[in-house]
């Protein structure tokens, strides 16, 4: 039998026997590709075809359909694609564009969602994506430093040919190693452990010569809010972590370093405010006087025009969503937001809480700096935003299905005797 016809026959036997095994590869192969294929239908294609394998098998909806959280998400959806219907700019191929964005967006949800529910997250996802970032940041660095930009800034490969994409996507990256670097020795072998530190040190290396200072935050808080959680699992009676104080004091200093420090603030922000304030009050001025409650639709230009010069967004995904959905979009973003981060504190002990809390917390920050779509194709704002909603929904299918599984009572499993 030829090569090619026994491979297909492979993929088709895996697909009728373990289609789980294939949707956890489909979701690795989609992340992996965002950092590493220089094609863009790529993961766009991995997308896809993850989209119809879930949505052909029905019984992996039912435990979603029963979390709120999964309403709530499903909510947000829903009325972003609603407001194309009184957007200024209805372009029909546009909204086809959207729509099947927000259906392959729900699959992926659903489909990692049992992913984690099955317990096989972490090292079918999560440590592949860790290792292909690694190895994507040493080639990163290696052309920085082999071709120097002439901005002198670090460009990602793949999908992130883009200074601030690359620091928010190695942001992410390094926060699942950093956690799989910490995993109990019991969880994974001494090589993976050293693999995933490696890739660490990589990515974070990485973050650094982007000069995003947005995506050093982000990797900063999402640190803090990740070895604080370990610490809190390994002395549950600890009162303060210091991993949280430490962020909270660089964080501290940072803030008292651009109020009182000159040379400082220059370093920090070399390109100053990058017209971040006016940007933003200019954009929130017009939606306010045009549409507050509502918004002005997803499908309308967002551009906003300060100081002579056309921004393309708010460079905020907050007053983009307050834009496009207006204060009814906003309150279902930050219920949405609040409901995650709420239930993943609540299962911490949870092996997929903390990368998720992690990532939602740098996700908070990167969405207040830049950004302007929720409804995005495969990369930053899956792993930033949707991801750590997915990780929510799959723990809460755990906690269903033990609660389905209480063992009889006594009564139940001995026999009366007369």
């Amino acid at each position: 039998m030829p090569d090619a016809a026994r491979t297909r026959e492979g993929w088709w036997r895996a697909l009728r026997h373990d289609p789980a095994r294939v949707s956890d590869a489909l979701i690795a192969l989609a992340f992996v590709a965002v950092l590493i294929a220089p094609w863009h239908s790529t993961p766009r294609l991995c997308a896809y075809l993850l989209a119809v394998l879930t949505l052909c098998r029905p019984a992996l909806w039912r435990a979603p359909c029963a979390t709120p959280l999964a309403w709530l998400g499903a909510a947000l959806l829903g009325y972003l694609l609603l407001t194309m219907g009184w957007s200024a700019d209805v372009e029909p191929a546009r909204a086809v564009r959207f729509g099947i964005r927000a259906v392959v967006l729900a699959c992926f949800m659903v489909a990692f969602a049992d992913c984690v529910r099955r317990g096989v997250a972490r090292q079918r996802v999560g440590a592949w994506f860790a290792v292909a970032g690694g190895g994507a940041a040493l080639f990163a660095i290696a052309d920085f430093l082999l071709h120097p930009p002439e901005m002198g800034r670090l460009l990602g490969p793949g999908q992130i040919r883009n200074e601030l994409i690359a620091g928010q996507a190695f942001a992410a990256g390094a926060l699942i190693a950093v956690d799989g670097a910490l995993r109990p020795p019991a969880t994974r072998t001494r090589a993976w452990t050293l693999l995933l530190a490696a890739s660490a040190v990589a990515m974070v290396a990485a973050v650094a010569l982007t000069g995003a200072r947005t995506a050093w935050l982000a990797l900063a808080l999402g640190t803090g809010v990740l070895l604080g959680i370990h610490h809190r699992a390994r002395y549950p009676h600890a009162r303060i972590s210091p991993y949280a104080t430490a962020v909270a004091a660089v964080l501290g200093g940072i803030c008292v370093a651009l109020i009182w420090h000159d040379g400082a603030r220059e370093w920090l922000l070399p390109r100053g405010a990058s017209f971040r304030p006016l940007i933003w009050a200019t954009s929130f001025a017009h939606t306010a006087s045009a549409a507050p409650w509502f918004g002005n639709g997803l499908l309308t230009d967002d551009t906003v025009v300060a100081a002579g010069v056309a921004f393309l967004h708010p460079h905020s995904v907050y007053l983009s969503l307050f834009h496009q959905g207006g204060v009814v979009g906003l309150a279902l973003f930050a219920i949405l937001i609040g409901a995650t981060a709420a239930a993943l504190l609540r299962q911490r002990a949870q092996p997929n809480a903390p990368p998720a809390l992690a990532l939602l917390a740098a996700g908070a920050v990167v969405a207040l700096f830049d950004g302007h779509q929720l409804i995005h194709k495969v990369g930053v704002v899956w792993w930033l935003f949707w991801l750590p909603v997915a990780t929510a929904i799959g723990i809460a299918g755990v906690n269903a299905r033990k609660k389905t599984r209480r063992p009889r009572s006594r009564a139940a499993t001995c026999p009366h005797t007369s």
